[in-house]
């Protein structure tokens, strides 16, 4: 069992794709729990709240990227 751990930090598992940009998903996600749970004032709340926080993260972070992709292919 110790040499499957030890393989996964020295051979990593490559991510590659449509992998990597699903992968901003939990990030924001569990961002967006921890800074819901410490402004919300009710808990009932910190579940929708959180969603529509993580959902506008990710949206506006494809937004920047693909501004940021037009700009490169404009000035390339």
């Amino acid at each position: 069992m110790a040499e499957f751990f030890h393989a996964l930090f020295f051979k990593p598992i490559p991510i590659t794709g449509i992998g990597r940009l699903a992968m901003l998903v939990p990030l924001a996600l569990s961002v967006s729990i921890v800074y819901k749970t410490i402004r919300c004032d009710r808990l009932r709340s910190i579940p929708v709240a959180s969603a529509m926080m993580c959902v506008a993260v990710v949206f506006f972070m494809m937004l920047i990227g693909a501004i940021l992709l037009l700009v490169f292919r404009w000035l390339a």
